[in-house]
């Protein structure tokens, strides 16, 4: 948002009949009122329960009721369906155990073809998913070739020469929309001695993520109300990147770690899963910076931000929304396993993403995105976004404070499985505590240094080579990068297919979709962790992949550049997906120039890229770079590279490529510069008496200067199949504002109080999205209908059918469920042997006696009355025996929403 974001304004959760959590896609929300409810059927099970609620036409709720809480990790529980249906929000009910969503389908949703997954796990299966497909990997696991890595003299976690001072503080706290109970103001401060001969001092702030709260020090237990209440203390999670800290100092560094468990608390009230408040929080402290900074000696004009789990996309937005105006000035961000649930990422800001190999929590590496978002979101952004992926490691071990033996609250390790498997705990490439946090200080502090103080040495940690340092040991840790100065050249867009050579080559959409022949993952049955490709429910905007396999070495293929690439100074990288179904690749790459000469080049440190992963819960689809030094081509010309080929040298093996470029051995300066970013508001409106379609529009606001056109992506989910669900809208040089139509049937029949349409944006060209998620709350307007509840014929004989008749004086849209229940009526009441024996069964079961009264059984009948109808009735057949019993009672206690109804039928013997 912007200057405007200062002022302290957030995204204000619904206050409507769900609370929304978390919102990549959108949803509708409909609340019910006068006399009418919508129908609920229930499916309940031993791993909790499911409901499906119409909201009318073609828009369900679908809820699953966990049997208990949830837990308070970084990744969200979300419904998923098959390919084809449109699944809304998912959201959490204030009892931490039920996530709804609403889903648009022709016909109602089964339960059997829904899923709850969190981290992975299937919640509504018995077992554990994760620990299955584990059960399947090589027991011992292998660590990764890697020839040609070369060990840095310069390692940035080596301790500098200055004495550590450490101190907290505690400010007022901030009371934040959406949240009732306000947000706590700590902060862990570690910084160089007040004496120490520094020089100006950068700050560097770290944001903990997502994790328990509260604990209690005599139990082994966590959790609790919030705020805690005695015996419970808050877990102090702001004291687990000391060890950091620590070493940051000592060379220099001025640091602070704050401390959000208020946001931790209640963030499942808001719709983005608390990244904005975050970020304020983030902001409220850099403004306590100011006052500080002067007796302090730092320069807030070079601040690095650090954010962990749903601490990194915190931070992300509140690089996002810092204008270039404050009194502080981000240069650069590091992200530690972090979820982005916005699928945004900071422009201009340079950003290292660390992706752990083991990450229990966060297991789909979500974090990519922050890099792959901002290859094709505007030209001229020179900020580095790099990807680290960190094998052995897993999601809490970063924070000492999340780390058993380390930690003063009870912690855990969030990966799964044996603890010989992949991954496991006794595993040998598993990282020990002491061995991740290594990699933690040696790549935070290297980012800080490149940052802060332009260090290029450390660079090699970042851009794709095949580089190490003394302090991690055996750790291996890939990476891959875009920006940073890098010419690209993108599959499909401006590199279409060459004509392969024996191999086989196309172009992909990198989408998980295994029955869509034009998907990167078409034909995989399992596609283990694809982070560059998004699930197909989300509804995100593919990129194209060049894809590749091959079944003897000298096979080729490729793509033909249309823009001419100049690698006479740089190194060629491309970004390369290596199918470890496949296993381990060896390849050459073949550059052709313009006169169609032609040079093969075997890449650094031979060719080989390893599958990563060695079964179905470990593997990963992410892409590492094939890093070539053409330097020592001869007959070709450099300046005018063409054509881009890879060649074989395995006997098999698959790849996709995400992009290929130039790799320069330094970064390019990042301009001073933001692009503008969008936020979606809200509206509220009378449906009106239409008839038909009518259409609303839902207002933006634009903050920053668009110079260039933009455009951005828009899905709704929730209204009328056949509707327009998702579209672009583009923006035009000097737009401040704008609004989002949204479409919704008007008429003059009763409907549900409120249907809330919620809008979610994703960012596509020359600008970013900051508060992406707005709704429009159609109010409806039209009279409730009388209901009459009376019975057809107020006596029948035995054998007929007992039939009770609802009417609505007036057609509603909304479904009606109607449910009756026997109940005592005058005296005599018929007995249960005085029914259907066939309705008995169904109803009641076997094992009953006939000669009780019917409603000692409590029974049920039950039907719905169509939106669009006016008439439904319940039968309950009646039984027709030899014996003369006079007349007898029975009474149905009818339920439609808020109304209540008893009404008799006596059978005459």
């Amino acid at each position: 948002m912007g200057a405007r974001r200062r002022t302290g304004a957030v995204l204000v959760a619904f206050a409507a009949a769900l609370t929304t959590i978390l919102a990549p896609t959108a949803s509708t929300v409909a609340a019910t009122g006068g006399a009418a409810a919508p129908d609920r059927a229930t499916v309940a099970g031993d791993r909790g329960s499911w409901q499906v609620q119409s909201l009318g036409g073609d828009r369900y709720q679908v809820a699953w009721r966990s049997p208990g809480r949830f837990p308070l990790s970084s990744d969200r529980p979300t419904i998923v369906g098959p390919a084809g249906m449109l699944l809304g929000a998912p959201t959490i009910a204030a009892d931490g155990r039920t996530v709804q969503a609403v889903v648009t389908s022709a016909t109602r949703p089964d339960p059997a073809d829904l899923d709850v997954l969190l981290s992975g796990d299937r919640l509504d299966d018995p077992g554990d998913d994760r620990a299955r497909v584990t059960s399947r990997s090589t027991p011992t696991g292998k660590a990764l070739d890697l020839p040609g890595t070369v060990t840095l003299a310069d390692d940035p976690a080596s301790p500098g020469p200055y004495a550590v001072a450490t101190s907290d503080y505690q400010l007022d706290p901030v009371k934040l929309a959406g949240m009732p109970e306000p947000i706590e103001m700590v902060g862990h401060v570690v910084e160089p001695a007040a004496d120490a001969p520094t020089g100006p001092r950068p700050l560097v702030l770290f944001l903990h993520g997502r994790h328990s709260v509260c604990y209690d020090p005599g139990d082994s237990g966590d959790e609790g109300s919030w705020p805690c209440q005695p015996p419970m203390k808050e877990i102090p999670s702001q004291l687990g990147y000391d060890y950091i800290q620590r070493v940051l100092a000592s060379q220099g560094y001025a640091t602070v770690s704050i401390r959000v468990n208020g946001i931790n608390a209640q963030d499942y009230r808001l719709p983005d899963g608390g990244a904005d408040a975050r970020a304020q929080i983030v902001e409220r402290h850099l403004d306590h910076w100011v006052g500080l900074a002067a007796d302090h000696q730092v320069d807030l004009s070079r601040v690095v931000l650090v954010g962990h789990s749903r601490g990194g996309e915190g931070v992300d937005r509140a690089s996002i929304q810092i204008p270039l105006t404050a009194p502080y000035r981000i240069v650069g961000q590091v992200l530690i396993a972090p979820t982005n649930f916005g699928t945004q990422t900071a422009p201009f800001v340079p950003t290292v993403t660390l992706l752990p190999f083991c990450d229990g929590d966060v297991s789909d590496l979500q974090g990519q995105r922050f890099t792959d978002v901002s290859r094709d979101l505007t030209t001229g952004d020179t900020s580095l976004k790099s990807s680290v992926l960190v094998m052995g490691a897993n999601h809490n071990y970063f924070n000492t404070e999340w780390t058993p033996g380390l930690a003063q609250a009870p912690a855990w390790d969030d990966w799964y499985g044996a603890k010989r498997d992949e991954c496991g705990t006794k595993n040998p490439d598993r990282l020990t505590p002491a061995e991740q946090q290594s990699v933690g200080t040696a790549y935070v502090a290297g980012a800080v240094h490149l940052f802060a103080d332009d260090d290029q040495a450390v660079l090699p940690l970042f851009d794709g080579s095949r580089a190490t340092v003394p302090s991690i040991g055996d750790a291996q840790v890939l990476s891959e990068a875009v920006g940073g100065g890098r010419d690209v050249r993108t599959p499909g867009g401006t590199a279409p297919l060459d004509l392969a050579d024996g191999a086989s080559t196309r172009m992909c959409q990198g989408v998980n979709d295994s029955t869509k022949r034009s998907s990167c993952t078409y034909g995989i049955d399992w596609a283990g962790v694809h982070p560059h490709w998004p699930e197909q429910y989300e509804r995100l905007v593919p990129r194209e992949f060049f894809e590749m396999s091959w079944t003897a070495a000298g096979q080729s293929g490729g793509m033909v550049l249309d823009d001419p690439l100049d690698l006479s100074t740089s190194r060629l990288a491309l970004r390369t997906i290596v199918d470890p179904e496949a296993g381990d690749v060896d390849l050459r790459a073949r550059v052709t120039d313009a006169d169609g000469d032609a040079a093969v080049l075997t890449p650094v440190g031979g060719g080989t890229l390893p599958g990563l992963g060695q079964g179905l819960g470990t593997e990963k689809l992410w892409a590492q770079t094939l890093m070539v030094d053409p330097s020592g081509a001869t007959g070709v010309d450099l300046t005018r590279i063409t054509q881009v080929d890879l060649v074989s040298a395995s006997d098999g093996g698959r790849v996709w490529v995400a992009d290929l470029g130039t790799a320069p051995a330094a970064l390019a300066d990042v301009p001073e510069q933001r692009l503008p970013t969008i936020d979606v508001g809200r509206v509220r409106i009378p449906e009106g008496d239409g008839p038909g379609t009518a259409t609303a529009h839902l207002p933006f606001t634009v903050s920053g200067a668009v110079t260039r056109p933009a455009r951005f992506s828009v899905v709704t989910v929730g209204q009328q199949v056949g509707d327009i669900q998702r579209f672009t809208i583009d923006l035009a040089p000097g737009q401040t504002s704008g609004s989002i139509p949204i479409s919704y049937q008007a008429d003059r029949r009763d409907d549900f109080a409120k249907l809330i349409t919620q809008v979610s944006t994703w960012a596509v060209r020359n600008m970013m999205t900051d508060a992406y998620v707005g709704d429009l709350t159609v109010l409806d307007d039209d009279p409730t209908p009388r209901i009459t509840v009376r019975p057809v014929e107020r006596t029948v004989a035995e054998g007929d059918r007992a039939e009770w008749q609802v009417t609505l004086s007036r057609p509603v849209d909304y479904d009606l469920f109607v449910t009756g229940r026997v109940v005592r009526g005058p005296a005599p009441n018929a007995a249960a042997g005085d029914v259907s024996r066939t309705w008995l069964r169904s109803h009641l079961g076997e094992d009953l006696d006939l000669t009780k009264p019917l409603w000692s059984y409590h029974p049920y009948v039950f039907d719905e009355l169509k939106a669009g109808r006016t008439q439904v009735a319940l039968r309950i057949p009646t039984r027709k025996d030899a014996v003369a019993e006079g007349r007898e009672a029975l009474t149905l206690k009818l339920k439609l929403g808020r109304s209540r109804f008893e009404r008799t039928v006596f059978v005459r013997g």
